[in-house]
């Protein structure tokens, strides 16, 4: 092994490390927004319907494409129901639950830098890369569990907001205008 290959082997779990811990911040008490989850809605479908399209004929593929979207949507039902969900004065704030968020998160972007990690030994030896990354099934199904995970929370998340009214805030005798 080479001096850059030692380095880059290296680095893998440190950046891996950061995502995580960075992740764990994101996925903390969120103000619920319609507008985030209608856009993150469109983009799960968006990206679902498109990796679809690519892989279209490739059936083993496309399977494991519609398990991933199944499994993933499973899971976002689970995670919406250990979500803390809060009709408050100040508004409306969802805390989903860390465990299964991180795991879908992770397990995809694992799969993104392993694909890096390939890239890069393939470009180091000169061998020509896979070109058909989607078509791979395990690929295929990793997408779709994003998809179906977060699409299906984003669902649950316009459905609970639809059905709140808003909490009023309380009267402050002391605020003269």
């Amino acid at each position: 092994m080479e001096m850059t290959t030692i380095v880059l082997l290296l680095l893998v779990p440190l950046a891996v490390w950061r995502i995580y811990s960075r992740l764990k911040i994101v996925l903390g008490r969120t103000k619920s927004e319609l507008w985030r989850h209608y856009a993150t809605l469109a983009v799960m479908a968006f990206m679902l319907l498109a990796v679809a399209v690519q892989i279209f004929g490739n059936w083993i593929a496309m399977a494991a494409l519609l398990a991933g979207a199944l499994v993933g949507a499973f899971l976002g039902q689970r995670n919406f129901k250990m979500s803390r969900l809060e009709n408050r004065p100040d508004g409306f704030f969802y805390t989903q639950n860390r465990k299964l968020a991180l795991l879908v998160i992770m397990l995809f972007i694992s799969r993104l830098i392993y694909r890096l990690f390939e890239a890069y030994l393939h470009m180091h030896n000169g061998l020509p890369l896979e070109a058909d990354f989607l078509g791979n099934p395990l690929t295929a199904w990793l997408f779709g569990l994003l998809g179906g995970f977060y699409g299906l929370y984003a669902w649950r998340l316009v459905e609970w907001r639809r059905a709140q009214k808003p909490v009023p805030r309380p009267i402050d005798i002391f605020d003269i205008k």
